[in-house]
């Protein structure tokens, strides 16, 4: 074989590149290692298992009553906003001031409580939640007004039946559906006024003679941006103060009693 077609064969012969070609071209193998496959599949399993606390209730997943007998107060939100409805809990927003305003006007003694805490209120503070309406949606202005007013028998219903001292509304369309409903031959609708926030005229009378207070107030949602937390907070100071003349009254009645 000549020289010169020796060199010619080499020209097409395959030769294996030092390691040191290899760092100075700076490519790398596309390699998998345990290691990092192993990684990624912790941060899918958390990444799972993150969201599965979060969506644990379905959007439509009706919020259950906490309700008792013998409450003091008895709140009644519109409906389920979506983060509560994921949750499972009452007024389950990030930006909602009802959790801040309950601790801060006393109603909680003081005791900081958040919306995993809402099922320890009856048994604790002698607070109730409900809604008007079950069904979950961003906003209560998504709401068709017909399905607040179907609310609210059921809603009278329940307040005869457990009782409770104060009925608070946390969100005006809620008590307009109910001032709308004051047709109804237990409930006192009085002389219609211009509204005002706080205690009410209304009342809903039970069974025996007595009856429950009516109180309003915003909505506490954050996204409610007309009324500030101040304000808020100064309705819910004064519900504090409605709840301490009910207690009041009671110990009252308890020394007649002996």
């Amino acid at each position: 074989m000549t020289e010169d077609f020796r060199s010619f064969i080499e020209r097409f012969t395959y030769m294996k590149p030092a390691k040191d070609d290899k760092k100075q071209s700076g490519l790398r193998p596309k390699t998998r290692t345990k290691a990092t496959r192993s990684q990624q599949i912790k941060k899918r399993e958390s990444l799972k298992h993150s969201n599965s606390k979060v969506l644990q209730y379905p959007l439509d997943h009706a919020l259950p009553d906490i309700i008792d007998h013998n409450l003091l107060v008895l709140f009644v939100g519109i409906n389920p906003g979506i983060k509560s409805s994921q949750r499972g809990h009452h007024f389950a927003g990030p930006t909602n001031h009802f959790y801040p305003c309950l601790v801060e006007s006393g109603l909680t003694n003081n005791e900081v409580v958040n919306y995993e805490n809402d099922i320890e209120l009856p048994t604790k503070f002698r607070i109730g939640l409900i809604n008007v309406c079950s069904r979950t949606t961003r906003s209560s202005a998504d709401l068709n007004k017909s399905e607040i007013m179907d609310g609210i028998p059921s809603l009278v219903n329940k307040v005869k039946l457990y009782r409770p001292k104060i009925l608070s509304f946390v969100g005006k369309c809620a008590y307009e559906a109910y001032e709308k409903s004051c047709q109804d031959s237990n409930i006192n609708d009085g002389k219609k006024s211009s509204f005002k926030f706080g205690l009410q005229s209304k009342k809903i009378f039970w069974a025996d003679g007595g009856y429950t207070k009516i109180s309003a107030m915003p909505s506490t949602s954050g996204r409610v941006a007309h009324y500030q937390k101040d304000y808020k907070l100064k309705l819910f100071k004064e519900l504090k103060t409605l709840v301490d003349i009910e207690r009041e009254q009671e110990v009252t009645n308890q020394l007649y009693q002996f």
